[in-house]
């Protein structure tokens, strides 16, 4: 049979586990309500640019939730449609500057 001493270590035990749980379990609300106000702050930040946006394309008169609107129409084979252009790419060289061979 369980002396005393056995009991009362078991029973301090069981209260050092309890109170390490309840800890445990506080500091998870606290983490849940951090989340919780990081969410809502995000989402107030996330609305306020969408009412910018709205308002920057009333402005440049774009309706709210219309697709950006485009370039011209591009004929296909032309280098634009390819997506490269004559201006794209390094500069040219002269062909006596740094990086020449044989000069």
């Amino acid at each position: 049979m369980s002396t005393f001493e056995e009991y009362a270590a078991l029973a301090r035990n069981l209260a050092a586990q309890q109170r390490a749980g309840e800890h445990g379990a506080a500091a998870e609300a606290e983490r849940q309500r951090d989340l919780g106000a990081a969410v809502e702050y995000l989402d107030r930040r996330l609305t306020a640019q969408g009412q910018r946006l709205d308002q920057f394309g009333r402005t440049i008169g774009a309706a709210p939730g219309s697709p950006p609107v485009s370039g011209p129409p591009v004929a296909p084979g032309t280098p634009a449609a390819s997506g490269f252009s004559p201006t794209s790419g390094p500069p040219a060289t002269s062909g006596n500057g740094p990086g020449t061979v044989g000069t």
